[in-house]
């Protein structure tokens, strides 16, 4: 991809400053074929999360998953 993690972690964090008050990117990313998706904090807590196009920057929120109710990571 032509735009690295910590690039794309800045321009998730950007587009919260526009778009979602007080919310913060997570400092780490998950990178996925073509993107990256980053999750968000609002008042410390995990809120939700957002991809960030690898190639072209695009940002875009994860509406459709709902209220974020908990994240379980295997492995």
């Amino acid at each position: 991809m032509l735009i690295p993690k910590d690039r794309a972690i800045q321009l998730a964090q950007a587009y919260l400053d526009t778009n979602l008050n007080g919310a913060v990117a997570e400092s780490d990313a998950m990178q996925f074929y073509g993107y990256y998706t980053v999750d968000f904090t609002i008042s410390g807590n995990t809120a939700g999360m957002l991809s960030v196009n690898g190639y072209t920057g695009q940002v875009w929120l994860h509406t459709w998953h709902g209220a974020f109710i908990q994240e379980t990571k295997l492995g």
